[in-house]
């Protein structure tokens, strides 16, 4: 263990008062800083005074209710008199894991300040690697807070365990940020632009709680007043709460959402939960995301949490989708309300219900017609593939299909905003493909990916 340092900025008001308590933004720094001033580069003058034209730190907690820490991303080697690459990212060079130091981080200002300690009230920003770290952090602990800010923040980075790191990239999980208000500032002169400009192409379509501005500027902490003030706004009115959930992890074991999974892969790899709820779940260990190589040797265990009736029998179904292999069994929850769940490494759909309970559907994939993926301009015919991982039959199912952004036409008529097709009856842990495709056309030739809303449909529910 080490001790580690932050600097912490208090509003005027915080020493005359003992009863009121405040939001808190984490604040990570960039390269060749650190946590107490302002470094050697030019990009790093934000904290105080006249530096970033006055819309610096400082200045902004002293006219605001809010604390800002500002964390040390420090990653010295014992041989080294100074290391200016924070965070131990690319290159993973020591055993330091800044992602894992972050609750404890949080924990110790919560006891030791006046802070408003929940999620609502929280949130992670940073500049240029400390903008990567903000994403990472609100994407491995989207339960810990409500609102993540970058500026000039890197897309991609190697991270997790010194012995089997992985390339990260930011494109790739926003899944994990559903429920967090995400925002990007970067410069028109930024040298990382054409990154930035590629990952708004990509979550522009797939995410509605995204958004980004661009400014005259260079690498810096353009926009810092902008920023925090729709950090602030996010404190006063979060996003709602997932109901179902999707998280992909880097490190062997994690907790989210109050969910404890724990794995023993010793390789470079992810974990996978999808379409998280109290009816179950969907797991994989890949090599790389998003379709990487199965790591099906991996054992993963899920630690449910308390959502489920104490000391109650329920029926697990469990599907691999890979192996096409389908299993069913008993398990009782513990006092607590939590069910442990094992798998390996594979695609399983697991379906969690008591003996009573009706249907659960979920969508295994698409298979696309006459052709290996989508082109622009040409029609693409879909098949949509469910699963029953319920405890009954699902009866004369319908999926209306709605696309997330204005980018298709449908070829069964070009006025409609969204279709429907039937699959019938589908019964317990069946697998169904829809025998008529869904037909559409891209109409914008600068989209990378179409996003497409379903709702399920089964009448006997």
């Amino acid at each position: 263990s080490e001790i580690r340092n932050f600097r912490i900025f208090l509003p005027p008001a915080y020493s005359s008062t003992n009863a009121k308590r405040y939001p808190v933004i984490y604040f990570f720094h960039g390269w060749g800083q650190r946590y107490f001033g302002e470094g050697a580069e030019e990009y790093a003058g934000y904290d105080k005074g006249a530096q970033n034209k006055g819309d610096n730190i400082a200045n902004y907690v002293a006219k605001h209710n809010v604390i800002v820490v500002k964390a040390d991303g420090y990653n010295r080697r014992g041989d080294e008199e100074y290391y200016r690459r924070p965070y131990n990212v690319l290159p993973v060079e020591t055993y330091r894991q800044f992602p894992i130091y972050f609750p404890e981080l949080v924990t110790y200002i919560d006891d030791h300040y006046r802070t408003m300690a929940d999620r609502q009230h929280r949130a992670v920003s940073g500049l240029s690697m400390g903008g990567f770290m903000s994403f990472v952090l609100a994407a491995k602990y989207p339960h810990m807070v409500s609102a993540a800010g970058s500026f000039c923040g890197a897309p991609e980075f190697t991270i997790g365990p010194y012995d089997f790191p992985v390339e990260y990239k930011h494109m790739d999980m926003y899944k994990n940020l559903a429920g967090i208000n995400v925002r990007l500032h970067y410069g028109d002169k930024d040298f990382i632009r054409s990154y930035h400009h590629d990952m708004n192409t990509m979550w522009y379509q797939v995410m509605d709680n995204y958004k980004s501005k661009i400014y005259d500027a260079e690498h810096s902490t353009c926009g810092l007043g902008e920023m925090f003030d729709t950090i602030m706004n996010t404190f006063q009115h979060p996003l709602p709460i997932p109901a179902k959930w999707d998280h992909t992890e880097v490190y062997p074991e994690f907790e989210v959402w109050n969910y404890k999974v724990s794995t023993d892969r010793t390789v470079p790899g992810f974990t996978i939960l999808e379409n998280v709820d109290k009816r179950g779940f969907r797991s994989a260990v890949r090599e790389y995301v998003p379709d990487g190589r199965l790591l099906q040797h991996v054992q993963v265990t899920v630690l449910t949490a308390p959502v489920y009736e104490k000391n109650r029998e329920y029926v697990i179904n469990d599907i691999d989708l890979f192996t096409k292999k389908k299993s069913q069994r008993t398990v009782t929850s513990d006092g607590n309300g939590r069910i442990f769940i094992t798998v390996n490494g594979s695609i399983h759909d697991i379906g969690i219900n008591k003996k009573n309970d009706k249907a659960e559907l979920s969508l295994v994939g698409v298979s696309v017609q006459d052709a290996a993926w989508a082109v622009h301009g040409k029609e693409v015919k879909l098949n949509i593939i469910l699963l029953n991982k319920g405890a009954a039959a699902a009866k004369n199912v319908s999926v209306r299909v709605t696309p997330f952004r204005n980018n298709v036409m449908f070829s069964n008529n070009a006025r409609l905003k969204t279709t429907s097709i039937t699959i019938e009856n589908i019964a317990v842990n069946e697998i169904k493909k829809s025998s008529i495709a869904l037909a559409f056309t891209s109409t914008i030739d600068t989209v990378g990916v179409i996003k497409f809303q379903l709702d399920i449909t089964d009448n006997n529910k």
